[in-house]
């Protein structure tokens, strides 16, 4: 076995576990239970995952930081509005509340991450400098990288709103949940 091996695929651990996470949410895609508790893990992996991505970059430059903020308050916009529209279920014998998930955010998320890296792995010269570094002749592949960072700032932004919303959402039914199986 080569003793750099594990140093050469290190760089596809993340993205690989991202992608099994995701591919793994989107087939059991069925009505669920929402557990007001639980939200956040998602939200927080795809955030932790969105992080690693653009560490991976550098520092972009202030177009591409304004345009990140612009990318994660439309995601969050976007993520606000589907959660609002969702329809939550409160079964009054178990007291427990079920959505049907839309998977639409996950698989924005998860087609971003997949393309991201691709494009890494297919320009390897984008592992140098950040593609907001001044260069003068820049790769319309660094232009790629930097869509593609600002779709997984969206797709988490909109992750993230969902869950948030969802978890404001569901207070009310578990709080009328919990006065009604209280004793009067």
């Amino acid at each position: 076995m080569d003793p750099h091996l594990p140093a050469e695929l290190a760089p596809y651990v993340v993205p690989i576990l991202v992608v099994v996470i995701v591919a793994r949410r989107l087939i059991r895609n069925a009505p669920r239970k929402v557990k007001a508790g639980r939200l956040y893990i998602l939200p927080g992996l795809l955030t932790l995952a969105t992080i690693f991505a653009l560490t991976q970059s550098g520092s972009p430059s202030a177009v591409w930081l304004s345009g990140y903020v612009v990318a994660a308050v439309l995601g969050a916009s976007v993520g606000y509005l589907s959660a609002r529209h969702r329809e939550f279920t409160l079964d009054p014998e178990t007291g427990e509340i079920s959505s049907q998930a839309t998977p639409i955010g996950t698989i924005i998320f998860a087609a971003l991450f997949v393309i991201r890296f691709g494009l890494k792995m297919a320009f390897p010269e984008l592992s140098g400098p950040a593609y907001g570094s001044p260069v003068a002749h820049p790769s319309p592949a660094q232009h790629l990288i930097g869509w593609a960072d600002a779709g997984l700032i969206f797709s988490t932004a909109m992750v993230v709103a969902t869950a948030i919303t969802t978890w404001l959402r569901t207070r009310p039914l578990i709080a009328s949940q919990r006065s009604s199986s209280s004793p009067h």
